[in-house]
C-alpha cells in the first residue's frame, strides 16, 4: 500500500478567529465507523477470526467501514470529511471553517442560529457522519485542540504535566508537550536548553535524574504556561512580526498593535529551532533565520507578507548589520517590510529579565591600528601552544601545554583564549589556521550547539565568555603559515619556532631518532645512518617501540638471497600479494629492482593483465625503464596484452614455473616485509595512503643488508669507485670441474658474480678460492684484502 502522505503538516491557528466573534465547536461521533466503503472494495479488507479449539470452521469477515488503524486511513478520513463540508462552505461563505480529523470549528460574525446548527446537522448526516449530542459547543469558554478559546483570549488546557522526571521516557513526553506549548505560552528557548541534557540515551527506561538548575527552569517553564495566553485577531489591524533579544537567546511573535492604547497584543510566539543545525550560529544569523520564519508563518496564516517588522536593534547598529550580514540583509530587504525599533521586552515575560538591544560585536572586520598583534601557533609533535606578542621594541612568549584530551584545533583554541583573556588592550590575533579564525569571528554572541568531543566544547564555552568580558576591541587575522619572515609573518616565525620540533636547539641526536621513528618506524640501520648514532641505540629505540617491538624480525628486502641485477633497472622481479584489509584493493601488485632493491607497489581490484599493465606503468614512471621483467607463470603474466606491453618498451620477459615461487625469492621476501611495514601504519585510513608511506620508508629511511645506503640512493645514484681487481677459480655448477681464475664482478654473503669467457656466472662462495695470476712474484701481504675475505670464508 502506497503511503498517501499528510494532508494537514500542522494545527489550525485559533487565534486568526476574530475577537467576539461566536464559535460553535462539532465532534463526530465514531468518524472512521460512519464512513462506509465501496461494496466492491470490501473484499480487499477482509479478515480471518480463528476458531476456539478448531471446534468450527473460522469465520471471515470483510470492512465494510474504514478500517481503523490502517496507514491511510486517517487520510481518507479527512479527505472524507472535507467533501462532506463542501456544502456547508458554499451556503456559508462568510463563516470561518476549520476542521481537522473529526473536529469542526465554525465562527461568524453574528451568534449561531438554532436553524443553522441543524443544517448542519443534515448536510453532515446526508454523507452518513453522525454528531455526538453531547459534544456541540456554542458558549464560552470552547476547549478545542487542547487550547481553551475565550471572546478574547486563547489559553491552554489544564495539563497534568509530569515534573517529577525518573527516566528517558518521560523526559522525552516533557519535552514533547513543552514543544506543542510554546507557540501559546512563549516558553523562551533558553529555558528548554537546560533540560535538552536529558534527551541523551536510546533506552526509554535510562534513568535521568534532574539537577538544581533543571529544576529551577522547569519552576520558569511552569509559571510560563499558568501565566501564557494569545490573544484572538483584531480583522481591522495588520499583522507584524515583532523580535525580543536577551544575551543568551531571541523571541519572536506574530503581533498587533492595538490603536488606542499602544499595547502589543501577540497572536502566536515564534521561536529559532532549538537544535541548531550548523555548531556555532552567530546572533545575528539565528535573527535572520528567525525572521524569514516569522515571514513565512505569517504568509501561511493570513495569505500576505507582514507590513512591519520589530526589531530590538538601534538604527546605527541595524545599518552596520546590513552591511556586514548578506543573510540579515535577505531577511529584510526581500520582504518589502518598514523596518520599526521594537518593544525593548514582551509584557507577558518581563519576569524573565535580561531584555536588551542586539549590540554590535566587539570584533573588528579589519586590523586595529595600534594595537597589540599576538601571534598564534601550535606544533603537534611537541603539543604545545605559543602565544607572541611585541610591546614597543620588545617581544614576549607564552607557552601552553597540551592536555590528553588535546588535537591541534583545541590547543589553538587555548591559545586564543589565553590571548584575549590575558591582553586586555585593543588586540590583533595573527594564526595560521582557518578553522580557528573562523570559530573565533563568530562565537561572541553566537548559540553553541553541544558537540560529541567535550574538550572543545568546554573551549567554545570558555572563548564565548572571554569575548563577552572583553571591553576592547579585537580582530582576528588569517595568515599562511611558513611564507615569508617579514612584517606580520616575522611573528609568525617566532610562535612556530617556539613549537616547532626542528627548531629545539640542542636536541640530542637519540631524541631526534626517536622522534623520527614514532612517525616512520624505519629500521635500526636506516636510524643509525641517518641520525649518526651507534646500531645498539637504534635497535634499542626499535626494541622500545610498542608498534615495531615484534617487527624486523626478518633481514629485509632482498638481503641473503643471491641478487641478480648488476645495476639498477637491469632485472626486476614483480609479484601479486593480497592484503586482505584493503578491501577492494586487496590485490597489491609488488615489482622491486633486484641490484638496489628499490620496492614498488600498487593496490589494485584484481590480478587480470589489464591490472599488471597498470602497475608496470606506475612502476616504469617511478623507476624507469627495465631491461628485463621475472615473473611467475600466472595466466595474466602470460597473457597476449602483457606480451604486446614488454615488446613495445623493449623489455625481455622470463617466467618460472606456473604459479610457483621458486626463482621469486627477492620478490617473495619483499612481499613479506611489505606486509610488515603496512601493519605498522593501521592508523592511516586511506588505503593508499598507508600504502604510499610505507613505500618511502622502504625505499627512502630503511636500510637492508650490507649496501650501507637506502634503497633510493643505490636505485637511482650506484656508488661508482671501483675496489681492487679481485680473481678467484671457481667451480662450474654444470660439470664440477675448477675453471679460472676469473674477474670477480660482484660479491655478496655467501655468493660472487664471476665473470667467464661465455658471460657473468653466479656461483656460491664455497665453491670458489683465491687465484693468484703468477704466484712466485707475489706475496702473501700483496694479496688484497678482498681475496683475504675470500680465503677467510673458504676457511670458515
Amino acid at each position: 500500500m502506497e503511503p498517501m502522505g499528510a494532508l494537514q503538516p500542522g494545527l489550525p491557528n485559533p487565534a486568526m478567529l476574530p475577537r467576539d466573534w461566536p464559535i460553535l465547536i462539532i465532534d463526530l461521533k465514531d468518524c472512521f465507523f460512519t464512513i462506509a466503503l465501496h461494496p466492491d472494495d470490501t473484499k480487499r479488507f477482509a479478515f480471518t477470526l480463528p476458531a476456539l479449539s478448531r471446534g468450527e470452521p473460522d469465520k471471515r469477515f470483510e470492512w465494510t467501514v474504514l478500517p481503523q488503524g490502517m496507514r491511510n486511513s486517517p487520510t481518507l478520513c479527512q479527505l472524507y470529511v472535507d467533501a462532506a463540508l463542501q456544502p456547508l462552505r458554499r451556503k456559508m461563505p462568510t463563516t470561518i471553517i476549520y476542521h481537522y480529523m473529526d473536529d469542526i470549528f465554525l465562527a461568524q460574525e453574528e451568534p449561531f442560529t438554532k436553524l443553522q446548527i441543524e443544517e448542519v446537522t443534515k448536510v453532515l448526516a446526508d454523507s452518513s457522519l453522525v454528531i455526538a449530542p453531547d459534544k456541540i459547543q456554542t458558549s464560552t469558554p470552547w476547549k478545542y485542540l487542547g487550547w481553551t478559546i475565550t471572546e478574547q483570549k486563547i489559553v491552554p488546557q489544564k495539563l497534568s504535566i509530569q515534573t517529577s522526571i525518573t527516566t528517558l521516557h518521560e523526559a522525552q513526553k516533557l519535552l514533547g508537550d513543552l514543544q506543542w506549548l510554546k507557540p501559546i505560552t512563549g516558553i523562551p528557548n533558553v529555558l528548554l536548553d537546560e533540560l535538552c541534557p536529558l534527551l541523551k540515551g536510546t533506552d526509554p527506561c535510562t534513568p535521568v535524574h534532574l539537577t538544581q538548575t533543571q529544576k529551577n527552569a522547569l519552576q520558569k517553564i511552569m509559571h510560563c504556561i499558568s501565566t501564557g495566553f494569545v490573544t484572538r485577531i483584531d480583522p481591522d489591524l495588520p499583522l507584524h512580526f515583532t523580535i525580543w533579544n536577551t544575551e543568551e537567546h531571541l523571541l519572536g511573535a506574530i503581533t498587533q498593535q492595538k490603536k488606542k492604547t499602544g499595547e502589543t497584543a501577540v497572536l502566536e510566539w515564534v521561536s529559532p529551532l532549538l537544535q541548531q543545525r550548523k555548531t556555532i550560529t552567530s546572533k545575528i544569523e539565528n535573527l535572520a533565520l528567525l525572521i524569514k520564519k516569522g515571514r513565512m508563518r505569517i504568509l501561511e496564516i493570513s495569505g500576505l507578507e507582514p507590513p512591519d517588522i520589530n526589531l530590538p536593534i538601534e538604527k546605527a547598529t541595524l545599518d552596520w548589520y546590513l552591511l556586514n550580514s548578506t543573510a540579515l540583509a535577505e531577511a529584510l530587504l526581500l520582504s518589502g517590510a518598514t523596518v520599526n525599533t521594537g518593544p525593548l521586552m514582551p509584557k507577558h515575560l518581563q519576569w524573565i529579565g535580561g531584555w536588551s538591544w542586539i549590540q554590535k560585536p566587539l570584533r573588528e572586520e579589519k586590523p586595529i591600528p595600534n594595537a597589540i598583534t599576538a601571534f598564534i601557533d601550535v606544533g603537534r609533535r611537541l603539543r604545545k601552544a605559543a602565544v607572541v606578542w611585541k610591546q614597543g621594541e620588545q617581544w614576549y612568549q607564552q607557552t601552553l601545554e597540551a592536555t590528553p584530551e588535546d588535537n591541534l584545533q583545541t590547543l589553538e583554541l587555548l591559545a586564543v583564549i589565553w590571548a584575549v583573556t590575558n591582553l586586555l588592550e585593543p588586540l590583533n590575533v595573527v594564526s595560521d589556521s582557518l578553522y580557528v579564525v573562523g570559530v573565533v569571528s563568530r562565537i561572541e554572541d553566537a548559540a553553541i550547539k553541544e558537540v560529541q568531543n567535550q574538550r572543545l566544547y568546554e573551549l567554545f564555552l570558555q572563548l564565548k565568555r572571554a569575548l563577552r568580558n572583553r571591553t576592547e576591541p579585537y580582530a582576528v587575522i588569517h595568515v599562511r603559515s611558513h611564507k615569508w619572515n617579514e612584517g606580520l609573518g616575522e611573528g609568525n616565525a617566532k610562535a612556530d619556532k617556539l613549537v616547532s620540533f626542528a627548531h629545539q636547539s640542542a636536541l640530542p641526536r637519540q631524541l631526534l631518532a626517536w622522534e623520527s621513528h614514532t612517525i616512520f618506524h624505519q629500521n635500526a640501520k636506516g636510524l643509525s645512518k641517518e641520525f649518526q648514532i651507534p646500531l645498539e641505540e637504534a635497535r634499542a629505540i626499535i626494541n622500545a617501540c610498542p608498534v615495531c617491538s615484534h617487527h624486523n624480525n626478518g633481514v629485509g628486502l632482498g638481503a641473503r638471497v643471491n641478487p641478480r641485477g648488476l645495476h639498477g633497472n637491469e632485472i626486476w622481479q614483480m609479484d601479486v600479494t593480497h592484503v586482505p584489509s584493503f578491501g577492494r584493493l586487496k590485490y597489491v601488485h609488488v615489482t622491486i629492482d633486484t641490484y638496489s632493491h628499490y620496492i614498488w607497489a600498487t593496490a589494485q581490484t584484481g590480478e587480470q593483465a589489464k591490472h599488471v599493465e597498470k602497475h608496470l606503468n606506475s612502476c616504469i614512471a617511478v623507476m624507469g625503464i627495465p631491461q628485463k621483467v621475472k615473473t611467475d607463470n600466472g595466466p595474466a603474466y602470460c597473457s597476449t596484452r602483457i606480451a604486446c606491453f614488454m615488446q613495445f618498451w623493449n623489455i625481455v620477459h622470463t617466467t618460472g614455473i606456473p604459479n610457483s615461487p621458486t626463482g621469486q625469492a627477492v620478490v617473495e621476501r619483499a612481499n613479506g616485509t611489505l606486509k610488515q611495514y603496512l601493519d605498522k601504519y593501521t592508523d592511516i585510513v586511506s588505503v593508499q595512503d598507508r600504502l604510499l608511506k610505507c613505500l618511502f620508508v622502504l625505499n627512502h629511511l630503511c636500510i637492508f643488508g650490507d649496501r650501507g645506503m637506502p634503497a633510493v640512493i643505490s636505485h637511482f645514484a650506484p656508488e661508482t669507485g671501483s675496489g681492487p681487481e679481485v680473481v678467484v677459480k671457481y667451480r662450474d655448477p654444470k660439470t664440477g670441474i675448477w675453471q679460472g681464475p676469473a674477474k670477480v664482478i660482484y660479491w655478496g654473503r655467501g655468493y660472487l658474480c664471476v665473470s667467464t669467457p661465455t658471460g657473468t656466472l653466479w656461483v656460491p662462495a664455497r665453491w670458489t678460492q683465491p687465484a693468484v695470476l703468477d704466484e712466485q712474484s707475489r706475496t702473501e701481504e700483496e694479496v688484497s684484502p678482498a681475496e683475504t675475505a675470500i680465503i677467510d670464508t673458504e676457511r670458515s
